[in-house]
């Protein structure tokens, strides 16, 4: 497996770690945040699923929209984390919260 390029730029997080480091050139924006278009990006990802989720929990839906909602909440903050740290235990998490839990969550609310 090919590991990220060891002559990139080091931030906060250290080294890049992940297998996968190509999106964009990593801590340009500051040295917080790696890839920081994908990282905040995953906002999208992040507060609609939230907002939803506590919407439906104040109406009394069933717990089945709530689930679905916090699955794609943790594929987003899976994500955050992912492209903010670029670190290789951060890139298995993120992939899977998005296998296990978003799919199985989605058909077990079915």
């Amino acid at each position: 497996m090919k590991m990220a390029p060891s002559n990139v730029v080091e931030g906060f997080w250290g080294k890049p770690t992940a297998t996968l480091d190509w999106c964009e050139e990593n801590y340009v924006t500051n040295k917080y945040i790696a890839e920081f278009w994908n990282t905040t990006s995953n906002v999208i990802m992040i507060l609609p699923p939230l907002v939803c989720a506590l919407y439906n929990w104040n109406k009394g839906l069933e717990m089945r929209y709530i689930l679905a909602n916090l699955s794609i909440l943790a594929v987003g903050v899976g994500s955050w984390m992912f492209h903010m740290t670029l670190w290789y235990e951060m890139q298995v998490f993120s992939k899977s919260i998005e296998q296990s839990m978003s799919d199985t969550v989605f058909l077990l609310i079915l």
